[in-house]
C-alpha cells in the first residue's frame, strides 16, 4: 500500500508522529480547560471506548495529515483540486471530534461554541460522530489513493 510506502520515509514518520500527537494534546487540553492537573482526573473518567476511538482518530488524523504532506509535495502525485477536496474532508471529521466530550463529566469545545440544544445533541451522539469523524478520515486516505498498491 502507498500509505507504508510514504511512512518509510523518516521525515513522513516522524511528521505523523507529531501530528498525532499534537491533535490529541491539543483536544485534551481542551477537555480539561488548561488545567493540567486535572488530566489523571479526566483520564480516569473516559470511558475505554471513546478513549480507544480517541487515539484512533488522532493516529488517523496524523497519518492522514502526513500522507496529504507528501501529496502536496509531489507534484504528479493527484490533481489540485483532489488534494484541496482530501483537505476539507479530513478537516470535517477533525472539526466533528474537537466538537464532542470523551468524558462524561466534561464539557467538549462545542458546549461553548454552540447552543444550547445543540451541545445537548451531539453529546447524546457522540460515538456515532466519533465513529464519523473516524469514519471520513479513512474516507480522505481512501480518495487520495493512501490503500492503493
Amino acid at each position: 500500500m502507498r500509505i507504508f510506502e510514504v511512512l518509510r520515509n523518516p521525515w513522513y514518520l516522524a511528521l505523523a508522529i507529531v501530528s498525532t500527537l499534537t491533535v490529541g494534546a491539543i483536544y485534551i487540553y481542551t477537555q480539561i480547560l488548561g488545567i493540567l492537573h486535572n488530566f489523571w482526573f479526566w483520564l480516569s473518567f473516559v470511558p475505554r471506548l471513546n478513549l480507544a476511538m480517541l487515539v484512533l482518530f488522532s493516529v488517523l488524523f496524523g497519518v492522514a495529515f502526513a500522507y496529504q504532506a507528501y501529496l502536496w509535495r509531489q507534484p504528479k502525485a493527484c490533481s489540485l483540486g483532489q488534494k484541496t477536496k482530501a483537505a476539507g474532508t479530513s478537516g470535517i471529521g477533525t472539526i466533528g471530534i474537537f466538537l464532542v466530550a470523551q468524558c462524561p463529566a466534561c464539557a467538549s469545545l462545542g458546549a461553548y461554541l454552540l447552543p444550547l440544544s445543540v451541545a445537548t445533541a451531539v453529546s447524546e451522539f457522540g460515538i456515532a460522530i466519533n465513529l464519523f469523524s473516524i469514519i471520513i478520515l479513512l474516507f480522505t486516505l481512501n480518495y487520495l489513493g493512501a490503500f492503493k498498491k
